[in-house]
């Protein structure tokens, strides 16, 4: 009966560490939960059990399959395998719990494989977001977590230890203990699979609340991280809604490629120079506009009021590496994916520099930080910028930050390659000091880090754009300013509020005429048809690409989220979490018909990364 005793105890000891997991979770971010009551947690506790037992399946395969071994043969080395195979399961378990406890403040959804993809890239990128002593911090408290997880481990199954000694006796009893085990063990399949239903266990089955954050509290990491690696093989046959002919009837109205022959709210000259500043984590809410925070980024304030500034434009997502993929390919980003780290896609990619290199423009990109983030450099090269700087052309004492050079001396180096370059040419600078952990060269009169960073890096842009004002190529030369994705502010970043997805964007330089608003609703997939058209370039490549200026087109704005996605119209703004199948946000006259729209939409982004860019990765 020891052997029993053991199966059950092992069992109940990955159930409870799941438990404990989540219990952990709320503790540590509990400012996240505090109009919660004891029974939500109860509830969280609860409806996270059924993934905390499929874990506990899993983790109890192997120990049930030495369990049987030992009715007939027992010897030390499978006392080492049991201690070993334990000591493995307990660094899983506490890897994951901790990582997803230290990264929710940060991205605000469970642990998936989205780390995978910025450490297979550039490992020092991934951690620098941290300052040191928090990774550190986080470091210690993974390595304590696997040792203390380890050692109630073997403690738990300590009786182990005295079935080393000789195998069970009698044949008879060897053959019925061996049944027993052998039966319990297939039974594992219940746990693992969540039932007998026809619905099997996913990260989804066990939302339960309202309150999204709840739902995450309630999911276990491991499980979502070892669901998010293991089903994203065949991008073609993810988000299937409907049959194919309903989701391209109700996806064509949704794009326009056609090139607009009337004149626009902006016209500019033949062979216009266009310089992009994506923003690292920018908002509308460190800006006066819209009655936010005032004297955070006065430059970025003045230049709204100085240009052409959109009142209504969102992100298509929440990282940054999917966000250059739809504001330089037009391409929406995907929930649970980065095409930027599948070469063999987005290499093949349409993109504004690849159109512009093609029609005579010399093509640059700029970044402080490792330009092999996340496959970035493969990326940019392939898809026609023809010069990339990043943090290895400075010298090492201009590297004073966790993510390389600051703004400061990298527009610098922008500006100064500018005043060399023959007309016409689109550079691209992609700004970093704004981003996590704010170690700024620089201190202003604002007490919060995060706050005086971006005060900083509105000082590098206002300084960029006097000094580029002054150049010859001013008057010819079209700057556009966008964010890549909001970041740390306002603070506690919900990814199922509307306001996470609202940026500013704005149009200046020379080329960029007389300062007024526009007030259509349009994203960043939509900068390279707007852009193209205004330079009067065919855009019609860039099949999810609108230009905003067009009033033949469709206006609204589609975003995604880990798994999840938004649509904004005229009409209807709505948020819908696929894990639930639940809206989580509905607001306006058609909630309904627009998540049709939306997950259409989606289908058929699938379909087209599938389909047209390649196969399975």
């Amino acid at each position: 009966m020891r052997r029993i005793y053991l199966f059950f105890t092992v069992f109940l000891f990955w159930t409870l560490a799941g438990t404990a997991g989540k219990a952990a979770f709320m503790l540590f971010h509990s400012p996240l939960f505090s109009g919660t009551s004891p029974s939500d947690w109860l509830s969280v506790v609860w409806h996270g059990l059924r993934l905390d037992l499929a874990i506990a399946g899993y983790a109890t395969l192997l120990p049930a399959v030495l369990l049987v071994l030992s009715c007939w043969t027992w010897r030390r080395p499978l006392l080492w395998v049991w201690n070993a195979y334990g000591v493995v399961a307990a660094v899983a378990v506490s890897v994951a719990t901790v990582v997803n406890i230290g990264l929710y403040g940060y991205w605000g959804f469970p642990l998936d494989a989205t780390p995978l993809l910025y450490l297979r890239t550039s490992p020092s990128d991934a951690l620098a977001s941290l300052t040191l002593w928090q990774t550190a911090g986080w470091a210690a408290a993974v390595v304590a977590a696997c040792v203390v997880l380890s050692l109630l481990y073997i403690h738990a199954t300590r009786r182990v230890a005295s079935l080393s000694a000789r195998p069970h006796r009698g044949i008879a009893s060897r053959l019925t203990l061996s049944a027993a085990l052998i039966l319990l063990s297939a039974a594992l399949i219940l746990p693992i699979r969540g039932g007998v239903s026809t619905g099997t266990n996913h990260t989804g089955s066990v939302y339960f609340s309202t309150n999204i954050r709840l739902n995450h509290a309630a999911v276990n990491p491991l499980f979502c991280f070892i669901e998010s690696v293991t089903h994203q093989q065949d991008i073609a046959s993810r988000y299937r809604f409907m049959p194919d002919g309903e989701a391209s009837r109700l996806f064509t109205p949704l794009t326009f490629t056609q090139l607009r022959t009337d004149s626009a709210a902006v016209s500019v000259p033949e062979e216009t120079n266009v310089v992009m500043v994506v923003l690292e984590s920018f908002s509308k809410y460190i800006m006066t506009e819209g009655g936010h925070v005032s004297g955070i980024v006065p430059r970025l304030d003045r230049l709204a009021r100085e240009g052409v500034y959109f009142t209504r434009f969102y992100a298509n997502s929440f990282r940054t590496d999917r966000a250059l993929v739809s504001i330089l390919s037009g391409l929406p980003a995907q929930p649970t994916m980065s095409v930027m780290d599948l070469p063999k896609k987005s290499n093949a990619l349409p993109s504004v520099a690849r159109t512009l290199a093609r029609h005579g423009y010399d093509t640059s990109f700029y970044y402080g930080g490792d330009a092999d983030y996340s496959n970035m450099r493969s990326y940019l090269m392939a898809t026609g910028y023809r010069r990339i700087v990043s943090e290895t052309d400075f010298r090492p004492s201009e590297r004073t930050g966790k993510w390389g050079v600051a703004d400061g001396p990298l527009l610098q180096r922008a500006l100064a390659d500018i005043r060399r370059l023959p007309s016409p040419f689109f550079v691209t600078v992609m700004t970093g000091s704004s981003h996590e952990p704010f170690d700024v060269p620089y201190k202003s009169h604002i007490s919060s880090p995060e706050l005086n960073a971006f005060h900083y890096a509105d000082a590098c842009l206002g300084s960029f754009i006097d000094s580029l004002r002054r150049t010859p190529q001013w008057e010819k030369t079209l700057v556009v300013i966008l964010p890549d994705h909001l970041g740390c502010y306002p603070q506690h970043i919900d990814n199922y509020a509307l306001w996470r997805y609202e940026l500013p964007l704005l149009l200046t330089g020379g080329a960029a005429g007389n300062p007024r608003r526009i007030d259509t609703i349009c994203s960043q997939t939509d900068l390279p048809a707007t852009l193209l058209a205004l330079l009067g370039y065919d855009h019609s490549d860039f099949l999810f690409s609108k230009d905003i200026f067009d009033t033949r087109a469709p206006h609204f704005a589609f975003f995604t989220l880990d798994d999840g996605m938004g649509m904004v119209t005229e009409t209807t703004r709505i948020i819908h979490d696929n894990h639930s199948s639940r809206l989580v946000v509905s607001e306006g006259a058609e909630p309904d018909s627009t998540l049709r729209q939306a997950k259409a939409y989606l289908q058929k982004l699938y379909d087209y990364i599938a389909n047209r860019v390649g196969g399975k990765h």
